[in-house]
């Protein structure tokens, strides 16, 4: 279902008439440095009529999204405001971060939301942006996404929202920043002089000055209240009736609007406004067919001119919609007026009516909302392909919810694309509970041995043993699954045209739901795995493609660089057969490191700039980038590392981190580079928090690595060895090596943890294997003798490095040896080079570790 964004919610409300200028709320609008401004009050204080008559002033366009309940989905909700801000701009905004959509549900929020600001920078003009309604959105995920995009948002953006309640925004930091302008229900309300233009305007009359203090002293200054005075007063006149402004007001608005407008209207008038106030949208040709009438564009219209709580969404098109406090009133007459029976036709009606205009996405929530389960059934069913492909994974697992939680039998195929959206987002908990369901209802009525569902029961093995890969603790039972769902051979299924991919924006196959996040799988269970897909019909597809990286990945993870390179090749092959860059950009990347562990830096950079060359998707870029700045800071040249790492995370000229993992690790190693110690451990609380939220086994051990070198820096040994002996706790049950060995600086804390643990000083710490200790320092040591063996130094080289280790300056070297201080540069430089070192602090921590 290919979502459509309608132009009505991406228009300014045209201003009415009688709208009265309000000068000093303008003032308050000029918001000169200010990041944002919130103008917050209750249902009927003019929020949405200030903003658009301000905007109608200026000749600048000003993105604006009216929102809907509809909009909670957090690919709906980005798809607007990017689609507004497109259209205003007329940039090719929405086209540069429209492949980014796709990546749903893997889709990692933040980097939504850092291209998006990075995009609203390269716009040479201001960007105005008003998000209407703000309070309807009730989504956690949009208004973390919101939190971020406020935060780094560029100097030439500013950002309006209207809201009827208080917002779940970090609004006390904002305001202490200085980002924040307010203006609330207190500076909305009319004064005085604001009644009599708004009544002079509507050529209302009034008794006398007392008349309107008393409108004043009654309705506060509540716009919606003066305006309904006002209404019953026009009314009055056409009627001939005389009536006293002071008698109109009613502590109960609902009665009011219901007693004292909608009775007023002629009947037929009536049955027109309780029908349609079930549409979100007013269009007259839906009304027509709803009321079965041929003049709703007419009536429409005279509603618009009488001001009856009507908005106009479109300059140029007969779009409209209630005000909210009007169509909750209409609803209640609705109920008043008709029977149950009744009124659960007319929802029927229009639901049915809005999913044959194509509008499947309200029919589907009106449907669900008013207890048509069955038919929501259906509709979401048929629509499964299209809603999953269009990224609105979040909306559709809502709805499954719904029906779940009301009792209902829920279809199975909606079931088993559930557990696969579940399954993808590596909700693991979720997706095996909708399986275990499905297995249940098998036991019960056998619906997986019916002929209708034979294609979904293949379907449901699939994802089943997806799900076991994904958790990583079951390889065994998904390779039998696998072998069985051969056995049967291919069935063509609708499930076919899916666009399933495996990666989409992850720099390692191992952070993704086929890597089990990290979870390293032993040769014993894996292989038969891996030997299934590739001596099978398996062999032509993706999935055996990423079989290869992910034993590439593993096996340099183990420290079998040489395997690693076979798989790795392989795995390539199948990258460029599908143009897959979720599989070619982690090979690369990987072949790079290798590169690097060699010391082979110029070819490392030259396969990451070709990369550079041929990737079309901006996200990958950020990952290159980012093993760039790697390899420059093992190189030592911290200056060029840190110009390729901010290539691509420059926002008004100030260093915004990116989401992604991948970039914050290397930007943890930058700044432990530059002795930022603290800066660092910030930044390794913030990616170690997510990594365990999001179960990711290979960051918790890399960034828990890191923390221990931070703390090394803060000279902080204690907590350091509890760093370490963390990480180890991580890495053990997978048998991680190469994230311990890459990071030269922890091999000496390592040695003296293996020490305390033989003193046995700690023993919370024997949980770690001890011998799993002995196999990292022992593979370090192999790999210094192949590398780095100090027989590659002439004897001279080996004094001057032996007096070096002993913490001698290069002066007093000279004086000891007979040398010239310049001829102990030159010395140091070729011991660096031969040892294949970039530091005297690396150098020195080889000799020592030759001495023991």
């Amino acid at each position: 279902m290919e979502m459509v964004c309608l132009n009505s919610k991406i228009t300014v409300p045209r201003v009415a008439l009688e709208a009265v200028e309000r000068q000093r709320l303008f003032d308050l609008l000029h918001y000169d440095s200010k990041k944002i401004t919130i103008v917050r009050a209750p249902a009927g204080y003019g929020k949405t009529t200030l903003l658009s008559h301000w905007f109608s002033q200026f000749d600048d366009s000003v993105a604006w999204l009216s929102i809907d309940t509809a909009d909670n989905d957090p690919m709906r909700f980005w798809r607007y405001v990017i689609h507004t801000v497109a259209d205003v701009t007329q940039r090719d905004v929405s086209e540069t971060l429209l492949p980014l959509f796709n990546l749903q549900p893997q889709l990692p929020l933040e980097l939504l939301v850092d291209t998006f600001l990075n995009e609203l920078d390269t716009i040479p003009r201001t960007v105005q942006i008003v998000m209407d309604d703000y309070h309807l959105i009730d989504n956690d995920t949009i208004h973390e996404m919101m939190t971020r995009f406020i935060d780094y948002l560029p100097n030439n953006v500013h950002v309006y929202m209207t809201s009827r309640a208080e917002l779940p925004l970090p609004i006390t930091k904002w305001r202490v920043k200085s980002w924040l302008s307010e203006i609330g229900k207190e500076q909305l309300r009319f004064t005085y002089e604001d009644i009599k233009r708004f009544y002079e305007k509507k050529n209302l009359d009034y008794k006398d000055s007392d008349s309107l203090r008393y409108v004043l002293d009654r309705t506060e200054g509540w716009a919606a209240g003066i305006q309904l005075i006002g209404l019953t007063i026009d009314m009055s006149k056409q009627n001939n009736r005389i009536v006293d402004p002071s008698h109109t007001t009613h502590p109960f608005i609902t009665e009011f609007l219901l007693n004292e407008i909608l009775a007023t209207l002629p009947l037929d008038v009536q049955d027109f406004l309780v029908r349609t106030s079930l549409l979100h949208l007013l269009d007259p040709a839906i009304c027509n067919t709803l009321t079965n009438r041929s003049d709703s564009d007419a009536i429409l219209l005279e509603l618009e001119k009488k001001g009856l709580f009507i908005v106009r969404l479109h300059s140029s098109q007969l779009v409209f919609r209630y005000h909210h406090m009007f169509m909750d009133a209409l609803q209640i007459e609705l109920r008043n007026r008709y029977s149950k029976d009744k009124i659960a036709l007319l929802y029927k009606e229009t639901a049915t009516l809005l999913y044959d205009t194509g509008d499947v996405h309200t029919a589907i929530e009106l449907a669900l909302a008013n207890g048509f389960y069955e038919i929501a059934d259906t509709w979401i069913a048929a629509h499964i392909v299209e809603l999953f492909e269009s990224g609105q994974t979040s909306t559709f697992l809502r709805w499954v919810q719904t029906l779940l939680n009301n009792k209902y039998a829920v279809q199975p195929e909606t079931l088993v694309m559930s557990a696969l959206m579940l399954t993808i987002a590596h909700k693991l908990t979720e997706a095996r509970q909708l399986l275990y369901d499905l297995e249940q209802r098998q036991t019960e009525n056998q619906w997986m041995n019916k002929v209708e569902y034979e294609n979904i029961a293949r379907s449901y093995k699939a994802v089943k043993a997806y799900a076991l890969i994904a958790s990583g603790e079951d390889i065994e039972q998904a390779t039998e699954i696998i072998r069985e769902k051969l056995h049967g051979g291919f069935v063509d299924a609708k499930w076919d045209a899916l666009s399933l991919q495996y990666n989409r924006f992850e720099p390692k196959i191992l952070h993704t739901s086929i890597g089990s996040r990290g979870k390293l799988w032993p040769d014993e269970k894996s292989l038969p795995f891996f030997e299934l897909l590739r001596q099978s019909e398996f062999n032509k597809q993706n999935m055996t493609g990423f079989s290869y990286g992910l034993r590439a990945e593993t096996l340099y993870e183990r420290n079998r660089v040489d395997e690693a390179w076979t798989e790795l090749k392989a795995a390539l092959k199948y990258g460029h057969t599908f143009q897959d860059p979720g599989l070619l950009i982690p090979m690369y990347l990987l072949q790079a490191r290798i590169y690097m562990t060699k010391k082979q830096f110029s070819t490392a950079y030259t396969l990451l700039d070709h990369a550079l060359d041929s990737v079309e998707e901006s996200h990958w870029l950020s990952p290159l980038f980012s093993m760039k700045a790697y390899g420059s800071l093992i190189e030592g040249d911290i200056a060029l590392a840190e110009a390729a790492l901010y290539q691509m995370t420059n926002i008004n000229n100030r260093k915004a981190e990116s989401g992604q993992a991948f970039w914050l690790l290397v930007h943890i190693r930058l700044l432990l580079a530059k002795k930022q110690g603290k800066d660092a451990l910030l930044v390794i609380l913030q990616v170690k928090e997510k990594a365990l939220q999001e179960q990711q086994i290979s960051i918790l051990v890399e960034v828990t690595v890191l923390e221990a070198s931070c703390q090394l820096i803060l000279s902080d040994e204690h907590a350091a060895l509890e760093a370490l002996h963390e990480a180890l706790e991580y890495g053990a049950p997978y048998h991680y090596v190469r994230t311990f060995l890459d990071e030269l600086t922890i091999i000496p804390l390592l040695k003296k943890y293996r020490k305390t643990r033989k003193n046995g000083i700690n023993a919370q710490w024997n949980l770690v294997p001890l011998s799993y200790i002995e196999q990292l320092l022992a593979y370090h040591q192999k790999d210094s003798i192949e590398n780095t063996e100090v027989n590659v130094l002439t004897p001279r080289e080996q004094d001057v490095l032996r007096l070096l280790a002993s913490g001698a300056a290069n002066i007093e070297i000279a004086s000891q040896l007979a040398l010239s201080e310049g001829t102990i540069r030159i010395y140091l430089s070729r011991i660096y080079s031969k040892l294949g070192v970039n530091s005297r602090t690396q150098a020195v921590l080889l000799a020592k570790e030759w001495e023991e």
